[in-house]
């Protein structure tokens, strides 16, 4: 991930009020440690050994930015209403799913 879009990330998150920094995590270090679990399949004992923090304090950590990261569906997914295309209202294959 490129410098500029983990930065967007925490800049939405932080807008949004859905992130925090503490006392002794900033914002983005909250974010890189969700993304290196997430993204890497590190576990949360070797997380804990690169920023000196305790395995706790990780979890805790990563806990609050996945549920921030969850609660931006809100903001990213809008609903499109009842509308449905034509295609699939006439398709019999998509009938099933879509009746009227």
């Amino acid at each position: 991930m490129k410098p500029v879009v983990l930065y967007n990330l925490c800049d939405v998150l932080t807008s949004c009020d859905l992130l925090r920094s503490t006392q002794n995590v900033f914002i983005r270090e909250q974010v890189i440690v969700f993304l290196q679990i997430i993204g890497q399949n590190q576990r949360f004992y070797f997380i804990s050994g690169i920023y000196y923090k305790s395995i706790e304090t990780i979890h805790r950590y990563f806990r609050i930015v996945f549920k921030a990261v969850f609660k931006l569906y809100k903001h990213l997914i809008k609903d499109s209403g009842d509308i449905v295309p034509a295609e699939i209202m006439n398709n019999p294959r998509f009938y099933h799913y879509f009746k009227v």
